[in-house]
């Protein structure tokens, strides 16, 4: 799957997994078990579905990390009862090691799992591991008597059909959306004489001081090293930057003579500040191989020591990190949520699934530790306050893309049929009416945004909230300096893992921005290669990026 074509997952945004729920007009009663749905009256012409299709068979093992399990169980029930050969084992994992769980599985030899949450496992991607889901595109929907991808909205999950070839391929599904947000706590807020949301940095950063006087944690942030690499930490590294590097769509946009360049994309494409979409996938292609030529010369943004973009970025968000809690580098997602759920912290980064989960969390006691849960407060939104001074290039961005990130592992024929006609059914009218259903009447989960599917109804109170959310643009799904070089070499373990602690040294106060910069910039030229060959590249790849580089095994 390339970059310019499918919006990938690059943040670790498995939070997200969880958070799903709401209540569906859509969807009819289900048909007695084994038997296929029947299409709607106007529909039952063409042929019949393969009668063997309600002859499938065997075990769906589903793992994701903090997956609600009673919504899974009922969609993994409902299932079963059309498929009664078929068992659906729920099974899920904690997020913290997820993805050292599931590396695991593999490296000792096929894992017994099926369906899984892959974001942060993209290595394995380029080993082919998982399901390539484009095939199944053109295939019968038994569900709804259409082909799949006609029940997929395929703008909303970012694919160009069109623009697909045969090396490219779908190793994950997103059929929901996030928008990275802001939340507040409009008591606290009001408490220390702001009674407006901040719009721009500077603004954020005075309430902040006030907040922080008044004896309240301005930012709920956790700080270990998953969340400064994939989570919310490394959420804000990443927008942030992006108002400082948004000229890097110049540097490794698809040159007219590159193998990755489509006339019909980038023909009519100009490069436009003003607009927050103009360097989005479905604008403009990318290269990957310039991305990586232009850290390898240090061109524009890709270039760290001495750039005073840079040094600006890092000091702003510096600034921004020290209203974070005590232990910030000790600190989970789970005990910073605890810290505004509780009232002790005025902000946390969420997203609008929060307007749902947040009452309910409220009043459960495992999460506020107080019997009978806590008195609710007064909460609110807002989007990204930009960062200003004479080296931002636009205002704030944020995170909006199409989440879900579910893959399956690469099996045999049979065990391929049978997932993929699960994932179907999950992403059906029917299927999604029972997912939604269950996530309605569940505790540990909340929609988080618009579903990417076809003829799905949403509530008039909930499409009315979701509207409330403004989109200001999107800094994920491309290699720009900001996703590409911020934390790491394009998510290169172990030059996040060197990053990490640089950060930690500057954030506290044990270098310079200049020593930092200095010290960063020798960690991604002593990682640039390693990280070529996880991808199967090599620098003499790097001479021509024009040309599409050989097949390696």
């Amino acid at each position: 799957m390339k970059n310019k074509r499918v919006l990938p997952l690059l943040l670790a945004l498995l939070l997200m997994a969880s958070l799903i729920a709401a209540c569906t007009n859509s969807g009819n009663d289900a048909p007695p078990a084994g038997e296929p749905s029947e299409p709607p009256a106007e529909e039952q012409k063409g042929e019949e579905p393969d009668p063997a299709e309600a002859e499938l068979e065997g075990t769906i093992r589903i793992s994701l990390p903090n997956g609600s399990a009673s919504v899974w169980n009922a969609i993994g029930e409902s299932y079963m009862a059309k498929r009664p050969k078929v068992k659906v084992v729920v099974d899920h994992k904690p997020l913290e090691g997820y993805k050292e769980w599931l590396t695991a599985q593999f490296a000792a030899g096929t894992p017994d799992v099926d369906l899984v949450v892959s974001n942060e496992v993209l290595a394995l991607h380029e080993n082919k591991s998982f399901v390539d889901m484009y095939p199944f595109f053109e295939k019968d929907n038994p569900y709804t008597w259409k082909k799949w991808k006609d029940s997929l909205d395929l703008d909303a999950m970012g694919i160009n059909l069109s623009g697909v070839g045969a090396d490219d391929h779908l190793y994950m599904l997103n059929f929901e959306s996030v928008q990275i947000v802001w939340v507040y706590n409009k008591e606290i807020f009001a408490k220390v004489g702001v009674n407006e949301a901040p719009k721009t940095f500077n603004e954020l950063i005075a309430a902040f001081d006030k907040i922080e006087a008044a004896g309240y944690t301005p930012l709920a942030l956790a700080g270990n090293s998953n969340s400064m690499w994939s989570g919310q930490a490394g959420w804000l590294v990443r927008i942030y930057a992006d108002q400082y590097m948004r000229d890097s769509i110049n540097v490794i946009r698809s040159q007219q003579e590159d193998y990755t360049y489509l006339p019909e994309v980038d023909d009519a494409w100009t490069y436009d500040l003003n607009n927050a979409y103009n360097d989005s996938n479905s604008q403009v292609t990318k290269n990957d191989l310039r991305v990586y030529k232009a850290i390898k010369d240090k061109e524009g943004p890709y270039k760290v020591d001495g750039n005073p973009k840079w040094s600006a970025f890092m000091e702003n968000l510096k600034k921004l990190f020290q209203y974070t809690p005590d232990g910030f580098f000790g600190v989970n997602d789970e005990q910073a949520y605890s810290l505004f759920l509780t009232g002790k912290a005025a902000t946390m980064m969420g997203t609008p699934g929060s307007y749902w989960q947040l009452p309910k969390d409220f009043a459960d006691e495992t999460k506020t530790g107080a019997t009978g849960g806590i008195k609710p407060f007064e909460y609110g939104f807002f989007n990204m306050p930009s960062m200003e001074g004479p080296e931002v290039m636009a205002p704030a961005r944020t995170i909006h893309i199409p989440i879900g990130f579910y893959s399956f592992v690469a099996k045999d024929a049979k065990q391929t049929e049978l997932d993929m006609d699960f994932m179907m059914y999950v992403t059906s009218p029917e299927g999604y009416k029972v997912y939604l259903t269950a996530i309605q009447n569940s505790t540990d989960a909340a929609l988080s945004g618009a579903p990417a599917l076809k003829d799905i109804e949403l509530p008039a109170e909930m499409a009315g909230a979701f509207a409330n959310f403004d989109p200001i643009g999107n800094t994920e799904g491309f290699p720009s300096a900001a996703n590409s070089l911020a934390r790491g070499v394009w998510d290169y373990q172990p030059s996040v893992q060197d990053w990490v602690g640089l950060v930690q040294r500057y954030f506290g106060d044990q270098i310079t921005t200049e020593q930092y910069l200095k010290e960063y910039q020798a960690v991604v030229d002593k990682y640039l290669e390693p990280s070529l060959k996880e991808k199967k590249l090599e620098l003499s790849d790097l001479d021509n990026p024009e040309r599409r580089p050989p097949e390696r095994s």
